[in-house]
């Protein structure tokens, strides 16, 4: 399912919609939104980062450019943002509030793409001053999984917007600026602020005011200026994303719980990334007793993968973590993009590994299969893949598959398997099951209780 429409769920939850608004098109092509597409910058190797640098209140000028030279010279693509340009296209946005975040993730990914970047790299905001700010009120309206980090220096208390933002945040008014809080709950990506000597009082206390609900917010003091400051936090970063220490070497979240059904779980997220429905499966479960693996699909999937080389990395997985966790049963959970995965991948297991898997649950299975995340594909438009999961299903044990669909999703294949002895569930809602995915965790444990039951 595309990325918009996990944006737009969180946000009709939050009781808010998604702003539609004109792209704006740099000369290179890259459609940019509300972003001005002055300053995008790209190394001449290899892509280790990507970084949306804000300004602060004069605008792009000599400093910031001389921060994205050296960023770019460090092999991040740059996304320059000119402060005073962006809060005029926001203020001209005519929706109810003001979303930034589908911008910034289309650009990323549109950007990477276009660079040929292997692994992607969810992009870092970053900004001093009034750059700074915003890059905080971003966060608080992001979508977990969806922005890498946010690295705020000097910040000050509100920004110079009187449309608010798309947050069910806390907004207070201050002047001619509104102070945006966080939303509840843990932060959907990291955030790191540092305090120079020169830092605005009424920013270092707002800051205090977040982390008193959000303590795992990274707050630093340091001598050097706010230019400096900044330039070392950015490159340090540039540096950690290139010493990765990713489980097996691959893109994956570890939920660790106490075996109470002998059972683990390895999720295939949809082509949005580890995030909503995968992320809160996987928390269910976890609280369920099922230790978890979580795949993000959005990075193992950015660059193409052959079907055996999948097959080979869910064997690593299998056998790892079963050892790890002494589980005799593996159940393999897919969603969307991971759904119409799953089937091949699974009938190109080692035997061995196949008589592990006691039950295959596809969430919102389509009839097409790719094995590489298009943006096409991300922004709601129809892949290029020819092979139909249903054919690969007919090689499979119908037994263990439950097959479970929102009887309002048009392009659900489950309704096609009826008959074959397979499971399915049709739910109330649409491609995303209404978004209650709690009950939606309670049928794929029930069922795997049953099947467990029936074990020899």
């Amino acid at each position: 399912m595309t990325g918009l429409k996990y944006l737009k769920a969180a946000l009709i939850a939050a009781t808010l919609s998604i702003p539609f608004h004109v792209s704006a098109q740099d000369a290179n092509g890259y459609q940019t939104g509300m972003i001005p597409p002055d300053h995008i910058m790209l190394p001449d190797g290899d892509v280790s980062a990507n970084i949306f640098l804000i300004s602060g209140p004069t605008g792009w000028g000599e400093a910031e450019q001389t921060e994205a030279d050296a960023l770019v010279e460090k092999g991040a693509a740059v996304v320059g943002i000119d402060f005073p340009k962006y809060i005029e296209a926001l203020k001209s946005d005519d929706d109810e509030c003001i979303y930034m975040i589908s911008d910034i993730e289309e650009l990323a990914q549109e950007i990477q793409r276009k660079a040929g970047v292997s692994n992607y790299r969810p992009p870092i905001i970053a900004g001093i001053g009034d750059g700074a700010t915003l890059a905080l009120a971003m966060i608080a309206q992001s979508p977990a999984a969806t922005i890498g980090e946010a690295v705020a220096v000097d910040p000050v208390a509100g920004i110079p917007l009187e449309k608010i933002l798309c947050t069910p945040a806390t907004k207070q008014k201050d002047n001619d600026r509104t102070i945006y809080g966080l939303t509840d709950g843990p932060l959907p990506a990291p955030v790191s602020v540092v305090f120079t000597p020169k830092a605005d009082a009424k920013g270092r206390a707002h800051v205090e005011v977040l982390l008193k609900s959000h303590a795992d917010i990274d707050i630093k003091d340091v001598t050097d200026d706010a230019q400096a400051a900044l330039a070392q936090t950015l490159r340090d970063r540039i540096d950690a994303a290139g010493n990765s220490d990713n489980p097996l070497g691959l893109p994956l979240t570890v939920l660790e719980a106490k075996p109470t059904m002998d059972t683990m779980a390895i999720i295939y997220s949809g082509d949005g990334g580890w995030r909503d429905l995968d992320k809160d499966v996987g928390s269910f479960l976890q609280q369920d007793g099922v230790p978890t693996i979580g795949v993000d699909s959005l990075r193992y999937f950015w660059s193409e993968k052959k079907p055996d080389e999948i097959a080979a990395d869910l064997s690593r997985i299998i056998d790892t973590y079963r050892k790890e966790w002494k589980v005799k049963n593996v159940m393999l959970i897919g969603y969307s993009f991971g759904a119409d995965v799953l089937p091949v991948t699974f009938t190109l297991l080692p035997e061995k590994d196949k008589s592990r898997v006691v039950q295959m649950s596809l969430l919102s299975l389509s009839h097409e299969v790719s094995y590489e995340i298009s943006v096409g594909g991300w922004l709601g438009v129809s892949g290029s893949g020819t092979q139909d999961p249903v054919k690969d299903l007919e090689k499979i044990n119908p037994k263990i598959v439950q097959c479970v669909y929102g009887m309002d999703d048009e392009d659900a294949a489950c309704p096609d398997l009826k008959d074959k002895g397979t499971e399915i569930i049709g739910i109330d809602g649409g491609h995303h099951f209404d978004e209650d995915y709690e009950a939606l965790t309670k049928r794929i444990v029930a069922s795997l209780k049953k099947r467990l039951q029936q074990q020899p």
